[in-house]
């Protein structure tokens, strides 16, 4: 089997509460990428909903150049960034983590805007969100399971916080054995000076 690696335009998709934007989050500050929240999209302040239009304008914008990471659902646009994503990850994590993490993040950041959030959509308790979230299994882990069945690059699904975590650790590895397979720069490699006693740099 091949062992994952990071392309240069990524896709997280799953329930609110798998840790989408966490994920997203931690492989933009390793590898470098450009971080898109589509909450960030979807919202305007109060929690109204953006126009569709302009919703699918700013996605467009956000993925015209490569080197990005993007985390979010949002079907309307899905198949737009699929087709420019070179790795989808699916978190498929079980639902009673999923609603216990959301009600955890409501108990700890309530009335606080979160910063994959839109700006004037603080965290709140809303019961029919967390409805939708409990349903999730039901009305929209159908549609992800297609898409990831119909993606035809790189993907990976992972089905628990442990499986996360080791895929995390795993493509990390990988990056640091290409760099260190790599023949370094001659600024990179020489000595710090004519007669120096000091070790060369190291990357």
């Amino acid at each position: 089997m091949e062992r994952p690696t990071i392309g240069r335009n990524v896709m997280v998709v799953g329930s609110p509460g798998s840790g989408k934007s966490t994920l997203a989050r931690e492989i933009a500050g390793r590898f470098g990428h450009r971080l898109i929240h589509m909450d960030r999209i979807y919202w305007t302040a109060g929690w109204r909903l953006r126009p569709a239009l302009d919703q699918l304008r700013m996605v467009e914008a956000a993925i015209d150049a490569d080197g990005w990471i993007f985390d979010g659902n949002h079907t309307t646009s899905v198949q737009i960034r699929a087709k420019r994503a070179d790795t989808l990850i699916w978190l498929d994590l079980p639902r009673s983590l999923c609603i216990a993490r959301v009600l955890k993040r409501v108990a700890t950041g309530y009335g606080r805007v979160r910063q994959d959030m839109a700006e004037g959509c603080p965290e709140r308790l809303d019961i029919g969100f967390l409805r939708w979230v409990w349903t999730f299994p039901r009305h929209s882990r159908p549609g992800l399971e297609r898409l990831f069945d119909g993606f035809p690059r790189q993907k990976v699904q992972l089905t628990s916080a442990a499986a996360v975590a080791a895929y995390l650790a795993e493509v990390q590895g990988q990056q640091e054995a290409v760099r260190s397979a790599q023949p370094c720069a001659a600024a990179e490699c020489r000595t710090r000076g004519e007669g120096s006693s000091s070790p060369p740099l190291q990357r």
